[in-house]
C-alpha cells in the first residue's frame, strides 16, 4: 500500500480536526462523535457516538508506527475521547508508547463534565502516563447562555474542572465563542466569560466566531427570530470587551476569525495593549468601509 492508502485505512473521514497547537502530532482515532450531542450551536451533534474497539485502535497504531516511527506527540481523535474510563485511556496511551517508543506527549479533546467525572488520583495517573493537555470548548462563562445552548455545564463547574487539571499538572487550551449570546446578551457574555477565565490558568484562549450551521437548534431559533445573530464588527467589539476584562497570565490569546478574514494573536498580559490596538484599528477600518 502507498502512504496515502495507509493513512486512508486508519481514519473514518477525509477531514481530520486537530487544534492548531497539536499540528504535527500523530493523529489516532479512538472515538467518533460526541457523547453529549445536545449543544444547540454544534454541527457535530449530528454524528453518532461510538468508541473504536481496542483491537482496531492497536491496528491503527501499528500503521502510525510505520508512517511516523520517530513521532513524539500523539493526539487522540474524537469530539471528546476523554469521556472514556481512565483504564481504557491508560491502555491506549500504553499502546501508543509501545508502538511509538519516542512518544513524550498525549493530548485530546474533552468536555468539562468529562473532567469532573475523574478523581484527582485518576487525573494524576493519566498525567504520569503522558497526558499533557486537554482541548476544551468552554464557549461562555454566562450560566444563562450555557443553559440556553444546552451545554450541560455551569461556569462554576468549568472553573472547578480546570483548576483540578491545573492541580494534576495537565495543561488546557480553551475555546470560547464570541457572539454566542446574540445581540441581546453580548455584554453579559463578554464580561462573565472573562470573569470565569480569570479564575483559571489556560495556556491558550482561542476565540472562534459563532457560525450558524443549518439544521441545528440555534439555526432554527435564529430563523424564527428568537436569536439575534450579530454582525462581524459587533462580535469583534464584544471580543474587545472580553479581552479588556481578562487578567490571565502566561496565556496565548488568539482569534482566527476576526471580521471573517483576519487573525490576531498575542501573549497575555504583556501583549494585551497591542491586541486592543489591533482590534481598534480593524474596527475603525471596518467602519470606513474596509
Amino acid at each position: 500500500m502507498t502512504r496515502e492508502e495507509l493513512y486512508r485505512s486508519i481514519y473514518s473521514h477525509d477531514t481530520i480536526y486537530i487544534p492548531p497547537h497539536e499540528e504535527g502530532s500523530a493523529a489516532l482515532e479512538v472515538s467518533l462523535g460526541c457523547s453529549w450531542r445536545r449543544c444547540a450551536f454544534c454541527d457535530f451533534a449530528r454524528d453518532d457516538f461510538r468508541l473504536i474497539p481496542l483491537d482496531e485502535v492497536e491496528r491503527r497504531l501499528r500503521v502510525l508506527a510505520v508512517l511516523q516511527p520517530e513521532q513524539t506527540r500523539l493526539f487522540l481523535l474524537g469530539e471528546n475521547p476523554f469521556m472514556m474510563e481512565p483504564e481504557r485511556l491508560l491502555r491506549i496511551i500504553a499502546m501508543g508508547r509501545h508502538y511509538l517508543p519516542r512518544l513524550e506527549r498525549v493530548a485530546m479533546y474533552a468536555r468539562v463534565d468529562d473532567v469532573l467525572r475523574r478523581t484527582d488520583g485518576e487525573l494524576a495517573a493519566l498525567r504520569r502516563a503522558g497526558l499533557a493537555a486537554l482541548h476544551i470548548g468552554v464557549e461562555s462563562g454566562c450560566d444563562s447562555i450555557l443553559l440556553q445552548m444546552d451545554k450541560g455545564i455551569t461556569a462554576a463547574q468549568t472553573v472547578e474542572a480546570l483548576n483540578r487539571l491545573s492541580g494534576a499538572g495537565i495543561d488546557y487550551y480553551l475555546t470560547v465563542i464570541p457572539g454566542l449570546g446574540g445581540r441581546d446578551h453580548s455584554r453579559m457574555h463578554a464580561i462573565e466569560t472573562a470573569r470565569m477565565l480569570n479564575r483559571t490558568r489556560p495556556k491558550d484562549i482561542w476565540c472562534l466566531k459563532l457560525h450558524l450551521y443549518e439544521g441545528t437548534p440555534l439555526w432554527r431559533e435564529a430563523r424564527a427570530g428568537r436569536f439575534a445573530m450579530m454582525e462581524p464588527a459587533e462580535i469583534l467589539r464584544e471580543e474587545r470587551l472580553m479581552l479588556q476584562e481578562l487578567t490571565v497570565t502566561d496565556c496565548l490569546f488568539e482569534d482566527t476569525t476576526v471580521l471573517d478574514r483576519y487573525t490576531i494573536r498575542g501573549m497575555l498580559p504583556e501583549q494585551k495593549p497591542q491586541l486592543l490596538s489591533a482590534i481598534d484599528y480593524l474596527l475603525l477600518t471596518e467602519a470606513h468601509g474596509g
